[in-house]
């Protein structure tokens, strides 16, 4: 259920103040339970003055400290209390603690159980106060629940909020001014409350010229939505957020780019600083790519401490890289087959890595044990790896190798595998193509070699012809 809400809650965080705002409101009192913890009971002495005088930013304060201690029963007490703080300044027209409210609802955060139906009735107060963040949630929720007309009717009550919120904008504009600038833009790129305008959107957001924008506008010029393709102008956006937001992944995406040279001059500095800030920032990714530069400069124990970090993260070419390196061990490396081999698995079994099974094949290829290599060779060659499709195509016309003997697979195989680039796959084809089947024809038929040729030719442009006309 949780999971449906994570994306309604993005036009809330925007305006949500960073702490309820005191109200005069008396506050009906909750028992609050004594922590024995001396030195705890002292640093909140004053913070419980605060929240005692209706400070609702105190009492999270308060029941957040409880929490990090492991007191519960203390923690649940004043969080019930800051429900009620809020509660009250909500109940005494704060739209934007009634925006609070409402998203704490929606995600049961506080230790306030999750309950659609109390964040419904606040964000329709807070839309009905003025706040287009609470209609355009409202919007996704009935979307959710497919009430469409009600939805519409939510996101245009937004949309008209937005677009009266950019109506007269200051110089610089303020920071709601730019959240609404985004939100009109974003909806007129989407077509949410109003005609869907792409140009027109992405000139909002350029204007709202925040973090959200830039997201939104990197992803535009990637797309070419509303703008021409540009990927240089995307690696711009991307490196905004990189540098203005922390956003590590964004990070990895500029760094990346400037590695390759990929919309962007190459520029190994500029690209080794931004990954290594995307590697700082706990990005898997970032920190398996890190690796593979390490490795390829021969630097293999820190290359296997990136890996093995970005394995331990999730991440399953990382957890095959860590592998093959507890294989080969040597260089502060200890060599450990047997976690390598279990690591080849979870990849493989787990996270359907590509060339976990091919890893797993070549390993049981030198222990003798062609059976188990076949097995997973068919795996890694079904995953579209093309050294395994090499294989692939020899099994097929190997006996009582596991897989159906069939000349026609063995050479669909091969012509895959040669059509992305693999030499083996390339050599193979060749042979089977220009030796074995003018061989076969000159011995068996007396077919003149020329003609076997010349027909070899004129079926492969056949079949050219054929693939560019399926295309």
């Amino acid at each position: 259920m949780m999971k449906m809400y994570t994306r309604l809650l993005a036009a809330a965080l925007l305006c949500l103040p960073l702490s309820a705002q005191d109200s005069e409101v008396s506050i009906p009192t909750t028992p609050v339970y004594e922590s024995s913890n001396s030195e705890l009971e002292a640093r909140l002495t004053e913070l419980k003055q605060k929240a005692e005088a209706g400070d609702s930013d105190a009492t999270r304060q308060v029941y957040t400290l409880y929490a990090i201690e492991g007191l519960t029963g203390q923690a649940r007490a004043w969080a019930e209390r800051y429900e009620q703080q809020l509660t009250a300044q909500a109940e005494a027209g704060d739209a934007k603690v009634m925006m609070l409210l409402a998203t704490s609802y929606l995600q049961g955060r506080d230790y306030m159980p999750q309950d659609i139906g109390k964040a419904v009735i606040w964000l329709t107060r807070a839309a009905e106060a003025g706040q287009p963040s609470a209609a355009y949630i409202l919007g996704e929720i009935f979307i959710q629940q497919h009430n469409t007309q009600e939805a519409e009717n939510f996101y245009k009550q937004a949309y008209e909020k937005y677009a009266e919120l950019c109506s007269s904008l200051s110089a610089p504009p303020t920071t709601e001014q730019r959240n609404a600038l985004y939100w009109k833009g974003y909806m007129e790129l989407m077509g949410i409350g109003t005609n869907k305008n792409p140009a027109a959107g992405v000139e909002n957001m350029k204007k709202a010229d925040n973090a959200w924008a830039w997201s939104q506008l990197y992803k535009c010029y990637v797309k070419g939505i509303g703008v021409e393709q540009d990927m240089a102008t995307a690696i711009d956006y991307a490196r905004k957020l990189a540098d203005n937001a922390d956003d590590g992944m964004m990070a990895w995406v500029v760094g990346s780019a400037y590695l390759k040279g990929e919309g962007v001059a190459k520029d190994e500095t500029l690209g080794r600083s931004y990954l290594d800030k995307a590697a700082a920032a706990n990005i898997a990714p970032a920190i398996y790519h890190k690796g593979t530069l390490l490795q390829a400069e021969g630097k293999l124990k820190e290359a296997y401490d990136c890996f093995n970090q970005a394995a331990s993260m999730g991440l399953p070419e990382a957890m095959t890289a860590t592998a093959k390196l507890l294989m080969q061990g040597g260089e502060g490396i200890e060599k450990d087959e047997a976690r390598a081999l279990n690591m080849l698995q979870v990849a493989s079994d787990r996270y359907e890595d590509l060339r976990a099974p091919y890893e797993l094949g070549l390993y049981y290829d030198s222990v003798g044990e062609p059976e188990h290599a076949n097995a997973w060779y068919k795996i890694a060659s079904d995953r579209g790896v093309t050294e395994a499709m090499a294989r692939r195509g020899l099994l097929h016309i190997t006996p009582n190798s596991g897989v159906n003997w069939s000349p026609t697979q063995m050479y669909r195989w091969w012509r895959t595998g040669s059509n992305a680039g693999d030499a083996d796959c390339k050599l193979y084809l060749n042979l089977f193509l220009f030796v074995f089947i003018p061989l076969v024809l000159i011995i068996s038929f007396g077919v003149p070699i020329l003609v076997v040729h010349k027909l070899n030719k004129k079926a492969l442009a056949e079949e050219a012809n054929a693939e560019q006309d399926n295309q």
